[in-house]
């Protein structure tokens, strides 16, 4: 029980940060969004290379830290791509809304829980790719 308040609470605390980073999006205040960014991925242990290249099945399996939360670990760390893509270069947010489109259509394949949530997302994505 311990360990499920503790990855709900890591989990609300980067929610935290993300609603931060929106918010910032929406004000164009974006001078602390790459350290926001960081404090994520630090939280996660993740680095964005790895975020961007490796399977999703290795990313699932190593946010799992041996308490099954990698797929809440793991929708954080797309969100937190999907925010970051809008503080890059073009290419570059192109290639993180590809990346974030390919995650989240496996969460959605692979988890036992449907999400309306992520497809929403997977359509925003989609708008936003399109917009260029």
């Amino acid at each position: 029980m311990l360990r499920r308040d503790f990855i709900m609470v890591q989990i609300e605390e980067l929610g935290k940060v993300i609603a931060q980073l929106i918010a910032r999006r929406d004000t164009n205040a974006t001078r602390r969004i790459p350290e926001q960014v960081q404090v994520i991925y630090d939280s996660l242990l993740l680095d964005r290379n790895f975020l961007l290249t490796a399977p999703p099945e290795e990313i699932r399996q190593r946010l799992d830290h041996e308490d099954s939360g990698g797929i809440l670990r793991m929708e954080i760390a797309i969100k937190t791509l999907i925010e970051e893509s809008f503080y890059v270069e073009p290419d570059e947010r192109q290639r993180r809304l590809l990346r974030a489109k390919e995650l989240l259509e496996y969460l959605q394949h692979t988890d036992i829980t449907f999400s309306f949530e992520r497809i929403n997302q997977l359509n925003e994505i989609d708008h936003w790719l399109k917009e260029g």
